[in-house]
């Protein structure tokens, strides 16, 4: 079954159940596909995150009955949809519609509820054909940063003065990786998590504030990413819909990782290299 059909299986489950506490666990187990993975390839294929279509259902559900029920009042409805104020369902319908709940019940236009909008940045003519490899697998030193995204240029220096102390050499292309388990633009502060770390030798004992995790061997699919770290997820994105939502291949449990080929302390920006690790089961 190719992932787009695995994703459209959970979207008719969504579908019918969206009034209920639906959690990431029970819907990646629904679709066969890693947790890790789910939300990224749900967005990918459908424009919206899992948190932003379940809204829309809601919203177009209202937009159904301001024009059909019209015993019940704009409060009511917005109550219904799950909104705590009227205020907060008008800023939130007028976002998906162009229109208050008000003045849509007035005119009955349609238009804006025919199809989902698509909220996810288009990567444009970005196309990533992933290379299928065969991976070592690396025993790695790593600073989990549990903060701000904004503040992990702090954990990057924490894991260079631990490499200073322990007498490491600078890192060669391909020896610094990080797991970015959370998509910093759909992800709350307080849940972001973010592994930095690099390869160590197996016999070195681990100190200080670094701890082991390991990569392991097998197949892997590799994107390329070129240019500023700041839109990653552009190219991230674009492997999920051009590549993985047609391909039948069945992704491991575990996040996608980033190996940094080059840093931006010797090249410009525009000239920065990252590859993208997906993990797959062996067929």
């Amino acid at each position: 079954m190719r992932n787009s059909d695995k994703v459209a299986k959970a979207l008719g489950y969504i579908d019918l159940h969206f009034d209920e506490e639906l959690t990431l666990e029970q819907l990646s187990n629904l679709a066969c596909i890693s947790k890790y993975h789910f939300h990224r390839l749900f967005t990918a294929v459908n424009g919206l995150s899992l948190h932003q279509y379940i809204r829309w259902l809601k919203l177009k559900r209202a937009a159904n009955q301001l024009l059909y029920e019209k015993d019940k009042s704009i409060l009511e409805i917005a109550l219904n949809a799950g909104f705590e104020s009227h205020e907060a369902f008008t800023r939130a319908f007028k976002l998906a519609c162009d229109e208050t709940p008000s003045k849509f019940r007035q005119e009955s236009k349609w238009k804006h509820w025919d199809s989902i909008p698509y909220l996810l940045e288009r990567a444009g003519s970005l196309k990533v054909t992933p290379v299928i490899k065969d991976f070592p697998g690396v025993r790695l030193a790593i600073i989990e940063h549990r903060a701000a995204p904004e503040t992990i240029p702090q954990s990057i220096e924490k894991l260079i003065a631990w490499a200073k102390k322990n007498n490491l050499s600078k890192p060669k292309a391909g020896e610094i990786f990080s797991i970015p388990y959370d998509d910093p633009k759909t992800t709350l502060t307080e849940q972001f998590r973010y592994d930095i770390g690099r390869i160590v030798p197996e016999n070195m004992r681990l100190t200080g504030q670094v701890i082991e995790k390991r990569l392991p061997s097998g197949r892997v699919a590799i994107g390329r990413h070129e240019g500023s770290h700041d839109n990653l997820d552009r190219t991230v994105y674009a492997m999920y819909h051009d590549w993985l939502s047609s391909s039948d291949e069945e992704l491991a449990d575990l996040p996608c990782v980033f190996c940094f080929q080059n840093f931006s302390r010797e090249v410009p920006e525009t000239a920065l290299k990252t590859d993208i690790y997906f993990f797959l089961k062996n067929k």
